[in-house]
């Protein structure tokens, strides 16, 4: 008998996007599951097209609608709505290869796992933009932040009540840094079944591009190092070195549509938190060309320029010239 699957899609707005997620699912050639979809406050037609879903597929739909209160309160509604021994996580505009499920259960079932990572594609409606795979490394799990591309044993996830933290940045930096600093119980696979849907107007291509929209890194921050913390899990080598990665793309991300003077004010902040937190973390082995293994190269670089820098005392002159690149 196989067992349950519980799919949570937090919804708003997705009217265009929404049927080809959900068909993508209910073809899938794993049949036990539930799709809880929470429509989030959506001001389309998304609503009506969920009832004309739940309708038609009465024992796999379950639709729930709610008042806006954002994604991670929405995926932490959808968590205590699910039924099944295992979770997966899907976004509304994204879809899933035929044998997503079936790959993932699989394993999770033989080795008895409490979660299981996967690649995914990036993709426009026209063609593939990239695959990103992962490797057997350390490191690798710490690649892919998003909840998707990923099964979840939902038992390990109550146990150690793990939820999406509140915030309009990272909220799912904080679910899953704890999720796999939890466990040893834990697998990667060599698999792409995920296809993460490029749109322009989205959240992660609009609003966390510009530092005047106020992100609440900060929160972030605190908040996973106080888990982090308190799991026995903040003197990894690895845990410091994700701290460095995420605040070195944070200030080059956010940094391309914000000024000088927000890209600075922000470099001395969190810089000025990462000297406290990790008072040693430019020894950390990790800032190299070479390591750590299962890094991009392209990440390799970027993170070791920019300590390179640091160590100079030239970061501020850098992102000077990078604010005037990018406002060109």
């Amino acid at each position: 008998m196989q067992k349950l699957l519980s799919l949570i899609i937090p919804v708003y707005n997705a009217e265009k996007t929404i049927a080809k997620c959900l068909d993508s699912i209910l073809d899938s050639s794993y049949q036990n599951f539930e799709i809880i979809v929470i429509n989030d406050g959506s001001l389309d037609g998304t609503g009506q097209l969920l009832e004309v879903y739940q309708k038609k597929y009465p024992e796999k739909i379950k639709v729930y609608a709610q008042e806006n209160q954002g994604v991670a309160k929405t995926r932490n509604s959808g968590l205590g709505y699910a039924q099944g021994e295992f979770v997966m996580f899907v976004d509304n505009d994204d879809w899933v290869d035929r044998d997503y499920l079936e790959t993932f259960v699989c394993e999770i079932e033989a080795k008895k796992l409490d979660v299981v990572i996967g690649g995914y594609r990036r993709t426009t409606s026209e063609q593939i933009l990239f695959e990103f795979k992962l490797t057997q490394t350390p490191w690798s799990k710490y690649m892919i932040m998003a909840p998707w591309a990923k099964l979840y044993r939902r038992a390990f996830l109550v146990k150690n009540n793990i939820e999406f933290l509140d915030n309009n940045i990272g909220e799912d930096v904080y679910f899953n840094l704890q999720v796999i600093n939890l466990t040893e119980k834990l697998s990667i696979i060599d698999y792409c079944g995920y296809n993460w849907f490029f749109n322009a107007q989205s959240v992660s291509n609009t609003k966390q591009k510009a530092m005047k929209n106020k992100l609440n890194v900060q929160h972030l921050l605190d908040a996973s190092y106080a888990k982090l913390k308190e799991i026995g899990a903040i003197d990894k080598k690895e845990v410091e070195f994700f701290f460095i990665r995420y605040l070195v793309w944070y200030l080059l991300f956010a940094g391309r549509s914000s000024s000088y003077a927000e890209i600075s004010s922000e470099f001395s902040k969190f810089f000025g938190w990462l000297k406290v937190k990790f008072p040693a973390f430019l020894e950390n082995e990790n800032i190299s060309l070479l390591k750590p293994k299962g890094e991009t190269l392209k990440n390799r670089i970027i993170v070791f320029i920019f300590v390179f820098l640091y160590r100079l005392n030239l970061s501020k002159i850098f992102l000077r010239l990078y604010t005037i690149k990018f406002s060109e």
